[in-house]
């Protein structure tokens, strides 16, 4: 009876040394490639989805829409909507050190919630966009992605990096 109980204990702690390795893995797969240029993810995002009713965004779109200074962080593509009355929009974030994440995701966050007070009663197709938006953080990366195309964005993005 003691050597069952003994192989039993024996057989958790391996079993618990496994699933410690394979949580470890999964941490560091998913904090990304760090080394991997804001150019090179937005190539991929326009090589999987295409931009209609986008145009590319600039420094003071990124300032307008986030309060954001594109000078404080190491890669940014944004791209946004070409029409009053879209929500398409398209924001990739490559931060200098990680603790600008929450700065970031914090007007991100804010972006949406504009929007979703910009649209409501009356964009129905919009606000259904604005709910569906994907924020996604991967090691210094932040994402936003609003589009009907927002999870073939998220899978280039992942991808990407």
């Amino acid at each position: 009876m003691k050597n069952g109980k003994l192989d039993r204990i024996n057989l958790l702690k391996y079993l618990m040394v496994v699933l410690l390795i394979i949580y470890v893995v999964f941490l560091v797969t998913r904090e990304g490639d760090n080394t991997v240029s804001v150019d090179t993810i937005e190539k991929n995002i326009t090589k999987a989805v295409k931009l209609e009713g986008m145009k590319k965004g600039t420094t003071q779109d990124l300032k307008k829409y986030y309060s954001l200074n594109a000078n404080d962080y190491e890669g940014i593509s944004l791209y946004i909507p070409d029409d009053v009355m879209s929500v398409n929009e398209i924001l990739v974030i490559k931060v200098k050190n990680e603790s600008q994440i929450e700065t970031v995701e914090k007007a991100v966050e804010s972006r949406v919630n504009t929007q979703e007070k910009n649209f409501e009663g009356y964009g129905v197709e919009q606000t259904k966009l604005i709910h569906a938006a994907i924020i996604e953080t991967r090691g210094r990366y932040v994402l936003l992605a609003v589009s009907k195309d927002a999870d073939r964005i998220d899978v280039a993005f992942k991808k990407s990096i």
